[in-house]
């Protein structure tokens, strides 16, 4: 027989019943099979070691120099983790060959981590000056350009969550330790940034709870991100009133941030405030829990600091402006400069938690009260002027300004859905804006090449599921004999299936898309369409 060189099992050799293993090729180094008898020979020898521990063997023997001694074990953030300490390994001598062979033989390289985070780091609520930040984390900790170990770890966790070895759950679950573990001790590093890197990982902590979907676990830490964020100061800066200190309780623990040294640090600190306003907005009201806007706009909570731009080393707030009733003047339709990006964001998610409240307090109204009329119009207002503000996904745009205009766009007319649900989903004079506001959405959809786009926001998975109930609604509407419109019907279950094609293309590895994927199959379904 002829070798026709196939690797690893040439093809003669594949036809043989005896043949059990890989060709030997000369220029080829040893095969798979070698490679498992070395493996097993290891064990063999391991496990007869461990069974006549007196017996005479060939390996250098081994003995714990720190007996008696209490010592920890760990490393920092930034290092690949190992799966037992040496002390585990001698106190559990049975479960050795286990272990031996559980090790990961190639664990993630965590510099690989943080390169696999920073293209989406915008969808991830990162708000920080990302210039060098990916070489920093390997800088001397003497370097004021590396981040705290608490957001190095929190990098690394959504790295390696995005990186091909996330299903790897042995892995994840260590670097999700360590993420959580570092976080908690955040304010204690001597990291001259501590407080913006841990309010930092605390978002990016939250955000990998949200796409495992454990939302409670996620709002924890926003919760935690906005408790930083007042007991630093960061909703006074630029503030033009005085604020009385000692009445912050929580100024016990966490101190008084220092005159920034930059105008990019002032400005990392605006777009902290408002990038975890607005993601507390949006995630208490997607989840039902309290409210927590009224600290917003009264009291010592209230938000003073102006709203964000759009770089802070291209612009510069003026030396002299002071701010105060960011939110309040807004909310009273009072003309602003929140025109950036981020502020849009921030605006419509206030606008969502406010809508959603107002559709809790009045949806099961049987009499509409001038206070009822007089609020929802206001909100209207806000919500119509917020989507003539909002700019166009254009062509020329990057893909990462193009995804996040396409959330604030989508989640928008979503909260209008909402604002006029409160009348009724079935109310004829709602229906029409129902359906002007899928539309628009859908033509959000047309004019993002998800083909470029590896990763979304995971709120999207539930602010998608809005056009997904609408779309429903309408196919019943126009099946029904007294509407019907078979045309209608084709238009919106392509619409609906669009959605889901959309939303299945992000469901690997983010376990909320995925069950709402589930849940619009099963829609789908029970439509027959």
């Amino acid at each position: 027989m002829r070798c026709d060189g196939e690797k690893p099992i040439c093809g003669p050799c594949n036809k043989r019943i005896e043949s059990f293993g890989d060709c030997e090729y000369a220029d080829a180094g040893s095969t798979s099979a070698d490679r498992l008898q070395e493996q097993i020979s290891v064990l063999e020898t391991r496990l007869e070691a461990l069974q006549n521990p007196g017996g005479r063997t060939d390996d250098l023997t081994l003995h714990q120099p720190y007996a008696g001694m209490n010592v920890q074990t760990g490393s920092g953030p930034w290092e690949s983790p190992t799966v037992n300490s040496p002390e585990e390994l001698i106190q559990e001598r049975s479960l050795y060959v286990f272990t031996y062979t559980y090790i990961p033989p190639d664990p993630i390289n965590p510099r690989r981590s943080v390169e696999a985070f920073i293209p989406h780091a915008s969808q991830l609520g990162f708000f920080l000056d990302a210039r060098g930040l990916l070489y920093a984390p390997s800088s001397p900790h003497s370097d004021l350009s590396r981040p705290s170990d608490a957001l190095t770890a929190a990098m690394v966790l959504l790295g390696f969550h995005l990186s091909p070895s996330s299903n790897n759950t042995f892995l994840r679950e260590i670097y999700l330790s360590r993420a959580v573990n570092a976080v908690s001790l955040g304010l204690s590093e001597h990291h001259p940034s501590r407080v913006l890197h841990t309010l930092q990982a605390s978002v990016l902590v939250a955000h990998y709870f949200f796409l495992q979907n454990r939302a409670l676990e996620g709002l924890w830490h926003l919760n935690n991100a906005m408790s930083l964020i007042f007991s630093s100061q960061m909703h006074r800066i630029r503030s033009s009133q005085s604020y009385d200190h000692s009445q912050d309780s929580t100024n016990a623990n966490t101190s008084i941030l220092q005159h920034p040294r930059s105008s990019v640090e002032e400005g990392e600190r605006i777009n902290a405030l408002w990038t975890v306003l607005g993601l507390n907005c949006l995630w208490c009201a997607v989840e039902g829990t309290s409210s927590t806007f009224a600290v917003y706009t009264s009291g010592q909570g209230r938000v003073d600091a102006p709203w964000p731009l759009e770089s802070y080393t291209e612009a510069t707030l003026p030396h002299g402006l002071r701010n105060s009733h960011t939110l309040q003047k807004y909310l009273a339709n009072i003309s602003d400069n929140g025109h950036t990006l981020l502020a849009l964001y921030a605006k419509a998610a206030v606008l969502f938690e406010q809508t959603t409240l107002f559709w809790k307090r009045y949806s099961r109204s049987e009499h509409r009260s001038p206070e009822e009329v007089q609020e929802f119009q206001r909100l209207s207002s806000l919500l119509t002027q917020l989507i003539a503000q909002i700019p166009p996904i254009e062509s020329r745009v990057s893909t990462g300004i193009k995804k996040r205009l396409l959330i604030v766009h989508t989640l928008t007319r979503v909260t209008m859905i909402r604002l006029y649900s409160t009348f009724g989903t079935r109310n004829p004079s709602s229906r029409s804006i129902f359906l002007e506001m899928l539309e628009g959405m859908m033509h959000g959809l047309d004019n993002v090449d998800f083909n470029s786009v590896t990763f979304l926001d995971p709120v999207m998975a539930v602010i998608w599921m809005c056009p997904v109930q609408v779309c429903a609604e309408a196919i019943k509407l126009f099946r029904s004999t007294s509407n019907y419109n078979e045309p209608e019907v084709r238009k919106y279950s392509g619409f609906l299936r669009r959605i889901l094609h959309t939303m299945n293309r992000y469901s690997y590895g983010n376990m909320l898309m995925a069950a709402k994927v589930a849940e619009i199959s099963g829609m789908i379904r029970s439509l027959d369409v």
